[in-house]
C-alpha cells in the first residue's frame, strides 16, 4: 500500500491601503492609492513559517476629468503627461522572465529565472459622450518614442510613490 501525502501551505495576507492626495502646478486633482499585500505562508501540519512574499498596486485617479490608472500586481507609476487632448502615463513592472538552456554535456534543458523591472507607456483613450455616461475609457501601450515626444511637447509631472522598482534585474 502506497500513501501520498500531501504537503501544502495556509496562506494569511494582510492588506493596508495608502491615499496620497497632490495638486500639480498645471491645477489638475491627483490621487494616488497604494495598497501593499503581505502574505505569510505557513505549513499545515509542520505550522513551519515558510516566509513573506510582498505585492503591491497602485491607482491613480484624476478626479475633475474622471480618469483612473489602474494599475496591475507590482506595477508603479513614475510620470504622468498632460497634454491638451490626451494623457499620457510612464511606468514600471516587475516581470517574471524564466530562460532554458540546452546543456550538451548532461544533455538535457535546464531552466533558471528571474524577475526584471521594465519600463512601460501607455495613453489614455476616452472614447465617452454626454457626460461621460456612455463610451469608454482605456489606456493604451505606446512606444518610448511616441511618450518623449509627447513629453517635448507637454510638461511632464513626477507620480508621488514609494520608488520599490528601479529598472534592471531584481535579486
Amino acid at each position: 500500500m502506497v500513501t501520498v501525502f500531501l504537503m501544502s501551505c495556509e496562506q494569511r495576507s494582510e492588506e493596508s491601503i495608502q491615499i496620497e492626495n497632490i495638486t500639480l502646478d498645471n491645477g489638475k486633482y491627483v490621487e494616488i492609492e497604494k495598497t501593499n499585500k503581505e502574505t505569510t505562508h505557513i505549513g499545515l501540519i509542520t505550522k513551519h513559517n515558510y516566509g513573506k512574499t510582498h505585492s503591491f498596486k497602485y491607482q491613480v485617479n484624476l478626479k475633475e476629468d474622471e480618469i483612473e490608472w489602474k494599475g496591475k500586481k507590482d506595477q508603479e507609476p513614475k510620470h504622468i503627461i498632460f497634454c491638451e487632448d490626451t494623457i499620457y502615463m510612464h511606468y514600471l513592472e516587475k516581470q517574471f522572465i524564466q530562460t532554458q538552456t540546452f546543456d550538451t554535456l548532461i544533455q538535457d534543458t535546464l531552466y533558471s529565472s528571474y524577475y526584471e523591472v521594465k519600463a512601460f507607456f501607455a495613453k489614455n483613450i476616452d472614447e465617452r459622450y454626454l457626460n461621460n455616461l456612455f463610451g469608454s475609457q482605456l489606456w493604451e501601450d505606446i512606444s518610448i518614442q511616441e511618450y518623449n515626444t509627447m513629453k517635448q511637447k507637454c510638461k511632464e509631472y513626477k507620480v508621488p510613490n514609494d520608488e520599490e522598482l528601479v529598472l534592471g534585474k531584481v535579486k
